[in-house]
């Protein structure tokens, strides 16, 4: 093995300054305290003050341990306190019920299957007698309509501020999404129906954002005209523009399960094989003496392209990164691309430190990490000197692709719960030939923008994305493509990064040493596994919020859960997935006809005995003509959309302590029922208001 490098710290400087500042950052988001921030810098000053009384004795180890603690304090001190700044304010500002609010949408709306989503920042409040400035950055769901299509970034919308505050996920374990917004700066939301809102025939001087998203959207209009198919064009926009919109959720999926979802985000990949095409057209410089030249100008027009691409946080991350090698190169100093790496995240993170809890951010790092670390140790052709050209770019690409899988797999584990098998595979076929695509649609969009003839390069280019598209669908459906329903812990996480760590450490510095710890790593993983498989799960029943159906979600502390349902698919609910996928619930959905009986659980549709509570299933209106002498008792009665009867024929035939409202009910006829309920003094808990119902066995509790 040959070359192969051999990191120490002293190769990757800027390590020494991104452990602290994403230890600060992280803290601040776990332990949110000013007092930490003080304690940082106190220790900091500390430990300077040593540094400076040592000053004439520089090679005791003392003066070396307070410098370090010194600096390391003071850059995490610094990473708290970036983070605090970036902190959304809690604080809305004063309006009375007559106050107009003026926002600035700040990039093209979102179509969704109910509304447009809209990112916007409300600028100014007028109280009818002043107008007063204003910086607050809002969610808006707009209503579909004519004048909701045209919204673009910059325009100008007034409407009564009644701001919501955005909801964590009532569900356990769901996608918190108020914690998504809140790294994007944005803690409220507000619905605008038709009539809640009007376009200002004002405009504000486009920021610099907008008119790089303003330059993508102009060229994926070109692309759609350019004689590709629509299905085609969407998959190219994502591929070559980063933009996404228009992928359907099918195309996601199956790109996902294929372990080709990178593709579909603009990113390090697609930042490199438009370095690599730059540097194909600049190579020629090279013989007339300009060997500087071409990285400067490569570094240019990667910027261009990140502008192009709407500067999408993950093209400005690669950007940065390529900044980094060029500008050492340029300045004739030494340099790795290790340390590039490391100098990339700490300038991203000093300007944007929720980056650090973005999945992009941290699957991007990880790749590139993972590839610089263990490629050369992949790489069978380079241990064994193969020196045939097939075998070694065979193998290489081989390396490259295991070696990003190895640092990857679990962090896209650990939030999508599940790992594609056939990965490697996908992209051993697929991503070579993405330059080749690249390169085509680059061309035909500049001869459809120029008028010049083009369509036999249009069918080239409909081949590939067609065949790319199918391919993915292939090899999504191949057998055993996925491992579903994984759930990973922070901890195995830690530890599964750890034993990484360790493994590179031997095989690049040929040394044993790290085999106890590695050791001891893997039987703690074991243990971790063995509790999580053994121990039991939590008792635990809710219906949440859902329009179409209503799902009834019960479990028992020995891994079990059954689902009562009106949907007739016999499908899983989305909802809840997650808590099934953590508590490794065994699902069974229940039919009509089926009886369930377990220590805990009693299932016979219509009634259902769940621990200490009896629950009426109301799915028909068999109640409407039914009577007894004596009431049967029921602690809560689930009224589904099934249900078309009112409340009183219920309250003959049981007694009830609460009338439980699916959100599937049509909302008038829900509020109707609640009067019902509060008539004949039963208590009332409507799904379509609370977005939750949930009970626990006390003894679960």
């Amino acid at each position: 093995m040959h070359n192969t490098p051999r990191y120490t710290i002293a190769h990757v400087p800027f390590l020494r300054l991104l452990l602290p500042l994403v230890v600060g950052i992280a803290w601040q988001n776990l332990f949110p305290s000013g007092l930490a921030i003080v304690a940082c810098f106190l220790v900091s000053m500390g430990c300077g003050v040593g540094v400076w009384a040592l000053r004439n004795d520089r090679l005791k180890r003392g003066f070396h341990i307070a410098f370090v603690v010194a600096v390391s304090s003071a850059v995490m001190g610094i990473g708290m306190v970036i983070y605090r700044n970036n902190v959304p304010t809690e604080q809305l500002p004063d309006v009375s019920s007559q106050c107009v609010a003026i926002a600035r949408i700040e990039e093209t709306p979102v179509k969704k299957e109910y509304s447009y989503r809209a990112i916007a920042t409300i600028v100014a409040l007028n109280d009818s007698a002043t107008t007063r400035s204003a910086h607050t950055p809002v969610l808006l769901n707009i209503k579909h309509s004519y004048t909701a299509d045209g919204l673009r970034g910059g325009d100008l919308i007034i409407f009564s501020p009644q701001l919501q505050r955005i909801a964590p996920p009532q569900v356990p374990y769901d996608f918190d999404f108020a914690q998504y917004m809140r790294a994007r700066g944005i803690l409220y939301r507000q619905y605008l129906g038709d009539d809640d809102w009007q376009l200002s025939s004002y405009t504000t001087t486009p920021t610099l954002l907008q008119r790089a998203k303003i330059v993508q959207s102009r060229c994926v209009e070109n692309l759609y005209h350019s004689g590709v198919s629509p299905q085609n064009a969407a998959l190219l926009s994502a591929l070559l523009w980063g933009y996404k919109a228009d992928i359907p959720a099918t195309t996601r999926q199956y790109f996902s399960a294929a372990g080709l979802s990178h593709v579909l985000a603009v990113s390090g990949l697609h930042t490199g094989i438009i370095a690599l095409i730059v540097a194909c057209l600049l190579y020629p410089l090279r013989y007339i003496g300009l060997r500087k030249l071409p990285y400067a100008l490569t570094i240019a027009i990667l910027w261009i392209y990140a502008f192009i691409t709407g500067l999408s946080p993950s093209v400005i991350r690669a950007c940065i990164m390529a900044t980094f090698v060029g500008v050492a190169v340029l300045i004739d100093r030494r340099n790795t691309a290790l340390n590039a790496l490391c100098g990339s995240a700490v300038g991203v993170l000093l300007f944007a430190p929720m980056q650090l809890f973005d999945i992009g951010f941290q699957l991007s790092y990880a790749a590139v990490a993972g590839i610089l670390l263990f490629t050369p140790y992949l790489n069978i052709a380079r241990i064994f000197d193969i020196n045939n050209r097939i075998v070694h770019k065979l193998s290489q690409g081989i390396a490259v692709s295991a070696a990003a899988q190895i640092a990857t797999t679990p962090i896209a584990a650990y939030y999508f719960h599940y790992i594609p098998m056939w990965g490697l595979l996908s992209n051993l076929i697929f991503v070579p030939l993405l330059p080749i695509l690249v390169v085509s649609t680059l061309i035909l969009q500049l001869c459809s923008a120029c008028h010049l003839p083009h369509t036999a390069l249009s069918q080239v280019v409909e081949a590939f994305a067609g065949n790319l598209s199918k391919g993915a669908n292939y090899i999504a459906n191949l057998p055993g493509a996925t491992i579903d329903e994984i759930w990973l812990s922070p901890l195995f996480l830690v530890l599964y990064f750890a034993i990484i760590i360790c493994l590179w450490y031997i095989l690049s510095h040929r040394t044993l040493r790290p085999c106890i710890p590695l050791v001891i790593l893997l039987i703690i993983i074991q243990l971790s596994l063995i509790y999580q498989t053994a121990k039991p799960s939590t008792p635990q029943a809710f219906i949440a919020y859902v329009r179409n159906h209503t799902h009834l979600q019960l479990a028992d502390d020995a891994h079990r859960c059954y689902i009562a349902s009106t949907d007739t698919t016999a499908t899983l609910p989305r909802q809840g997935e997650e808590w099934r996928i953590r508590q490794q619930l065994h699902t069974t959905i229940v039919a009509r006809n089926d009886t369930i009986r377990t220590p805990h659980i009693y299932i016979a549709i219509p009634f259902i005995q769940y621990y200490d509570r009896m629950l009426l299933w109301v799915d028909d209106n068999t109640w409407r003509y039914t009577s007894t002498s004596r009431s049967i008792h029921v602690d809560y009665a689930i009224i589904t959309e099934q249900y078309r009867g009112r409340i009183k024929p219920l309250v003959a035939t049981f007694d009830i302590d609460t009338i439980i409202l699916s959100a599937a009910i049509f909302p008038p006829r829900a509020r109707q029922l609640q009067q019902e309920c509060a008539t004949v003094g039963i208590g009332c808990h409507n799904i379509g208001e609370k977005d939750i119902w949930g009970y626990m066995p006390r003894s679960a509790e």
